[in-house]
């Protein structure tokens, strides 16, 4: 049976994310996830996040089977590929999905913290 929530989704900056996982009384359920390579997840990635290789010739049926009604932000280098993959998840019917804008340069930029190695 096919979910009736509404979908929520769109671009998402930095300092929200960092609010939404470092809050302890916000919703602990985001899930973040890296849409990057490995070998560029492995060098530096944002705490707690997710590595899901977005030119994995398997990533769509990796990402069908997550769950649709969980909160995701997705990332990438700049929010290309994030905003591609904002856009399939959307097709497949997630519904809250967010593409962090500017991608993990903007999260950099913004002197947030950062896991060094994998």
């Amino acid at each position: 049976m096919e979910s009736k929530k509404k979908q929520s989704t769109g671009t998402i900056t930095p300092e929200n994310v960092f609010e939404l996982v470092e809050e302890p009384q916000n919703d602990s359920s985001c899930i973040i996830m890296d849409v990057r390579a490995p070998w560029e997840f492995s060098k530096e990635h944002i705490e707690g996040a997710e590595n899901l290789d977005f030119t994995d010739p398997e990533f769509k049926k990796q990402l069908l089977k997550l769950d649709r009604e969980k909160k995701y932000i997705v990332y990438c280098k700049s929010g290309v590929r994030g905003g591609k993959v904002l856009n399939l998840m959307k097709k497949y019917g997630f519904t809250e999905v967010y593409n962090l804008k500017g991608g993990f340069e903007a999260w950099k930029r913004s002197k947030l913290p950062i896991k060094i190695g994998t």
